[in-house]
C-alpha cells in the first residue's frame, strides 16, 4: 500500500472500512481489546508518515454524502469519508458552499479538516475554522459529539488533530451561499510580483504566487467573487488546461530530470502562459487537476517575515544551484484560535516547495528547511518535514496542553504509529 505521491510504503495485516459510527466504535472496542493499534487515511494526500502502519489500516470510503442541511443557519453535516468533489457538489444542490477551500479536491472532509488544509486569501482562514461540530470515536471506544457553541475549547483542540486523538464520523461545516469566481492568470518577472503583492492582497479576495526559479518568473492567480456568466466554452477550456498542465508538464519533467536542459525547458514552458481568465461556481473554480507526481514540503510563517525569507530562498537555491522545473507555491492565510493550526494566532504566508517525483528532493528540502526553521516556520500536518517532538514543543504553545488532551481520549495510543509516536514523544 502506499500514498498518493508513492513516497510511501507499507503493508497493513487488516482494512478496516466502517460504513457507520456505530460500526467504527465496535471495530475500536475489538482492537482494545486486543491491545491493537489502528491508523487511519482519508484520501492518502500526505507526504508525511500520517498513514503508515503495519496493524490495522482504516478508511471512511463507505461513509460518503451529506446528512443534512440546515440552509437558515447555512450548516452541512456530512458523513467524514465525504470527498471535497462530493460534498461541493450536494451543498450546491442547497445553494452553498464553502467560504474558502484549497486547490485539491480529492481529500476526504476529515482529512483535509483535520490536517489543516488551506485555499488562499488574508482575509480567510484555513479550512478546519469553518467547522462547527463533529462526531468522533475516541481511542477509549467512546463516541463524543462536540460543537462550538457547547465545547469551543474542545473544538479548538480536535479541529486540526489529524486522527491522533479520535476518529472523526460525521463534520457539521458552516457554509455561505454560493457565488461564482472570476479567475485571472498571467507570468510576469518575480521582481514585479514581489512589488506589488501587498496592494493585490488588499484588493483580491484570493492571490496566489507560483514563481518558476530558474527562470525567475512568476504565475500570478487571482480569483474575485463575481455576477458573471459562466461561458458555455469552460469545459473546452478546462479539459485543454488538464492537457497543458499534466501531460505537456509530465514530458516536460521528465526530459529536464534526464537531459539537465532546466534553463531551455523553463523557457519554453513559460511560452505557453498566457493571460487567461475563467468563470465559474466556486466549488468548481478552486480545484486545479493534477496527475503529475510530485514531492512537496510546505511551510507557515508569519507574514511580516515573508520578504526575508523570500531572499533567503533565492540566496539558498542560487548558492546551491538547485534546479526544478516545479514552482515555490506561495499563499497567505489570515491566522487563528486553533491549537495546532500552523496559522495558530498570526496571519501567515504558506510557502510549499516541490519536486519531480523522481528527482532527489532532499538536498533541495532541507536546505529551505533550515531557512524556515530559523523564522519560526510551522509545517504543513501532511507534508514533508522532519521536525521533532522538542520543535513542536516550542512552535505551539498549546502543544503540551494537547497531548494531555489526546493522551485522555487515547491513553493506550490506538490511533498512534511510529511516525505519531515520535513527534509527541511517547514510547513504543
Amino acid at each position: 500500500m502506499k500514498n498518493w505521491a508513492g513516497n510511501l510504503k507499507f503493508q497493513p495485516k487488516n482494512i478496516l472500512a466502517p460504513s457507520t459510527t456505530e460500526e467504527a466504535q465496535a471495530m475500536v472496542l475489538d482492537h482494545l481489546q486486543k491491545h491493537q493499534t489502528i491508523r487511519m487515511r482519508g484520501s492518502s494526500h500526505s507526504w508525511t508518515g500520517l498513514i503508515a502502519t503495519n496493524d490495522s489500516f482504516l478508511h471512511l470510503d463507505n461513509m460518503q454524502g451529506l446528512i443534512g442541511v440546515i440552509p437558515d443557519k447555512k450548516l452541512v453535516r456530512a458523513k467524514a469519508g465525504t470527498k471535497l468533489y462530493l460534498f461541493g457538489e450536494e451543498a450546491f444542490k442547497h445553494n452553498l458552499a464553502l467560504p474558502n477551500q484549497g486547490d485539491v479536491n480529492h481529500q476526504s472532509v476529515a482529512g483535509a479538516l483535520s490536517t489543516g488544509t488551506h485555499g488562499t486569501g488574508i482575509k480567510l482562514q484555513s479550512m478546519a475554522n469553518q467547522l462547527q461540530g463533529l462526531t468522533l470515536v475516541t481511542g477509549k471506544g467512546d463516541i463524543l459529539s462536540i460543537d462550538e457553541d457547547k465545547n469551543p475549547d474542545l473544538m479548538k483542540a480536535l479541529s486540526v488533530s489529524f486522527g491522533s486523538a479520535a476518529l472523526i464520523t460525521e463534520a457539521t461545516v458552516k457554509m455561505c451561499d454560493a457565488y461564482k469566481l472570476k479567475t485571472e492568470t498571467f507570468a510576469e518577472d518575480m521582481s514585479v510580483s514581489m512589488s506589488k503583492y501587498k496592494k493585490r492582497l488588499s484588493e483580491n479576495r484570493h492571490l496566489e504566487m507560483f514563481y518558476f526559479p530558474v527562470g525567475k518568473w512568476s504565475l500570478i492567480k487571482m480569483m474575485n467573487e463575481t455576477t458573471e456568466e459562466i461561458p458555455s466554452s469552460s469545459k473546452i477550456e478546462g479539459l485543454k488546461e488538464i492537457v497543458l498542465e499534466n501531460w505537456l508538464y509530465e514530458g516536460l519533467n521528465i526530459l529536464a530530470n534526464k537531459t539537465k536542459s532546466y534553463g531551455r525547458l523553463d523557457s519554453f514552458m513559460r511560452n505557453f502562459v498566457g493571460h487567461k481568465t475563467s468563470v465559474n461556481w466556486s466549488h468548481r473554480a478552486f480545484p486545479t487537476e493534477r496527475s503529475v507526481r510530485f514531492m512537496e514540503m510546505e511551510y507557515n510563517l508569519p507574514f511580516e517575515k515573508f520578504e526575508e525569507v523570500f531572499e533567503e530562498i533565492q540566496a539558498s537555491i542560487k548558492k546551491n544551484k538547485f534546479e526544478t522545473l516545479f514552482p515555490i507555491e506561495i499563499r497567505y492565510v489570515k491566522g487563528d484560535e486553533l491549537w495546532l493550526s500552523p496559522a495558530y494566532k498570526r496571519d501567515s504566508v504558506y510557502i510549499a516547495i516541490h519536486t519531480y517525483i523522481s528527482e532527489n528532493f532532499r538536498p533541495y528540502f532541507e536546505e529551505m528547511q533550515k531557512i524556515f526553521k530559523r523564522h519560526g516556520g510551522r509545517p504543513h500536518w501532511g507534508k514533508w518535514h522532519t521536525l521533532g517532538h522538542n520543535d513542536l514543543q516550542q512552535l505551539y504553545p498549546k502543544f503540551q496542553d494537547f497531548l494531555n488532551l489526546r493522551k485522555d481520549l487515547d491513553p493506550q495510543g490506538l490511533w498512534l504509529n511510529d511516525h505519531l509516536k515520535s513527534l509527541f514523544k511517547v514510547p513504543s
